[in-house]
């Protein structure tokens, strides 16, 4: 006999979290197009040529690659992002620019598993293509908000940073060409913490123990928090830094403070902060990058992530597109609600069961079952008529809260008894629409 038994970094989602899962798929979907955003998909295994190259060193060395059948070199999508730009170029004629998409989907990576990460999870992307205005960047950081404020979690903070800020302070220590190795250790700075970056940098890096001290402070950070500067102390930052940078960081400063400016106007600042430390490690970010963290659940670490990655399309296409967008981690952010016990887990999405008291009243049961179904009422005929005690603890079980039942005699009068197992409360030889108005809680 074959053990069942599941690869280390993968689990089996039981009913019970899967309606939840589904239920926050739903709420994003909502929220994504509220905003316009469309629905694509892609292929979950690609040439490996299409995957390799973009992510990074450490993203490289993560993705699932093997030979197929045909002596092919195909890999598993470790993101959403690095086939969208794949499918942008591929598609380039069909779309309308600035498109705007959004894609939920399982994407694998062969990384050390931890707290609510596994080597399979779903990410929910949502992206702006072809469009260099810094408004698509704000729109972005708007819909993350919405998205939160839709999934009922309001402790959370969105910290903001931009990649050509950190380059421009960086060429001023003469370290331009080290930058994305820089970058790439600076983004552990959540994870490992302030001595581990700094040695890092001065042992892997090869920077000098003084400047790497220099870049440190620039940082301005705050590990135990994970939260930058916020409020009006961000505007006071921003002036601060903007004479130690060159015209390149300069733009930064004004981009930073146009979205900054924006959200203070909307009055929802107090959910964003400037926090230089935030890098995001992917090669392909070029401009504005964030991270998103629940306050009293920081070690979850980012819930959403993204950024702004121009021309990520040169790989596959002569056409430039530049583009902003993020992603949500669902399985994350799943386990996270489920510590908040924001949701609580639900063994059925069944609003009523129709007990089986004589098989020859089947048609009448289905009859019923299919007039609440128009009515958009989820509904089950329990099967065989076995003993009404047993009926009830199946219903029970299944956290199941009306039941409705039907012998020849209410046949006769084409009623059903109905009893809501939450309340306890009966009520006698109703109609189908009064079962409906009861159900719907008219």
């Amino acid at each position: 006999m074959i053990e069942p038994k599941v690869l280390k970094g993968f689990r089996d989602t039981l009913p019970e979290i899967m309606i939840i899962k589904k239920d926050l798929i739903k709420k994003l979907e909502k929220t994504f197009e509220s905003f316009g955003f469309l629905p694509i998909d892609t292929p979950a295994l690609e040439y490996t040529e299409i995957l390799l190259g973009k992510g990074g060193g450490e993203t490289d060395k993560q993705i699932y690659r093997f030979k197929d059948h045909g002596g092919r070199d195909v890999a598993l999508r470790y993101d959403l992002t690095v086939p969208l730009a794949r499918f942008i170029a591929a598609n380039y004629n069909d779309l309308v620019f600035p498109f705007k998409r959004y894609h939920i989907a399982p994407v694998w990576r062969g990384e050390n598993t931890q707290k609510g990460r596994y080597r399979e999870f779903y990410q929910c992307d949502f992206d702006i293509l072809g469009v260099d205005s810094i408004n698509s960047d704000l729109e972005i950081l708007l819909v993350i908000k919405n998205g939160f404020d839709n999934l009922n979690i309001t402790d959370y903070i969105i910290n903001i940073n931009h990649r050509k800020l950190l380059n421009s302070f960086l060429e001023k220590f003469g370290y331009l060409e080290k930058s994305t190795d820089i970058l790439r250790v600076i983004d552990k700075i959540y994870k490992i913490g302030k001595e581990e970056v700094l040695k890092e940098l001065v042992d892997n890096v090869k920077i000098p123990l003084k400047d790497g001290e220099g870049i440190i402070e620039f940082l301005n950070i705050e590990e135990d928090k994970k939260i930058g500067i916020q409020g009006d102390s961000i505007f006071e930052k921003l002036e601060k830094i903007m004479p130690l940078l060159n015209e390149s960081g300069k733009n930064a400063i004004k981009e930073l403070a146009f979205i900054f400016n924006n959200l203070k106007e909307l009055n929802i600042l107090q959910y964003f902060a400037f926090n230089p430390a935030i890098t995001r490690g992917l090669d392909y970010y070029t401009g504005i990058v964030f991270e998103s963290f629940i306050s009293d659940r920081m070690e979850f670490g980012s819930v959403c992530s993204g950024g702004r990655y121009d021309n990520l399309t040169s790989l596959y296409s002569k056409n430039r597109v530049s583009g902003v967008g993020a992603s949500f981690g669902l399985d994350r952010l799943l386990a996270l609600l489920e510590s908040k016990n924001i949701f609580l887990p639900k063994k059925s999405i069944t609003d009523v069961i129709i007990f089986c008291l004589d098989e020859n009243l089947t048609s009448y049961y289905h009859k019923a079952a299919e007039i609440l179904r128009k009515n958009s009422i989820n509904v089950e005929v329990f099967f065989e008529p076995k003993k009404i005690i047993n009926q009830f603890k199946f219903a029970e079980k299944k956290d199941i809260t009306y039941v409705m039942i039907a012998g020849e005699m209410e046949a006769k009068k084409s009623t059903f008894n109905i009893k809501n197992l939450k309340t306890q409360e009966e009520k006698k030889e109703l109609t189908i629409e009064e079962i409906i108005s009861i159900i719907k809680g008219k």
